[in-house]
């Protein structure tokens, strides 16, 4: 018999991040968008501002013994911070994005053993300098 395996957090957590951003008013338009710096978990369009938007998404599962429960959003390093930086720049030198305002902003969702639903957080705008 065949098994589907399970969807890994990162995933699941990719899955979440891209319907709480739908939900939010946003066009998603590319989901692990591959360029040659690096990947963009998630690149939309805010419609009421005519704004792209790349999203960084941090996803974690705990359980209740988890020895530390670090938030996700610690994982945005100065280094990950720059790496984002010059994803938005590369965006900046396509035609079609030229013109557009950019933003960076990080989802983060915790996947909380026997919980329901995971908890999300969206940080608008919190890499800044593009």
């Amino acid at each position: 018999m065949w098994c589907r395996k399970p969807k890994s957090v990162w995933v699941r957590g990719e899955d979440e991040a891209t319907r709480f951003m739908k939900r939010s008013g946003c066009k998603v338009i590319a989901r692990n968008l591959r360029l040659p710096m690096g990947e963009i978990d998630i690149l939309c369009l805010e419609r009421s501002s005519n704004t792209l938007v790349i999203v960084e998404v941090k996803a974690r599962a705990y359980t209740p013994d988890s020895p530390k429960q670090i938030d996700p959003i610690s994982a945005i390093t100065q280094h990950k911070q720059a790496k984002l930086r010059s994803l938005a720049k590369a965006l900046k030198r396509m035609p079609t994005y030229d013109s557009m305002p950019i933003r960076i902003d990080v989802v983060t969702v915790r996947f909380e053993q026997g919980a329901k639903r995971p908890t999300i957080k969206h940080y608008s705008g919190c890499v800044r300098d593009i």
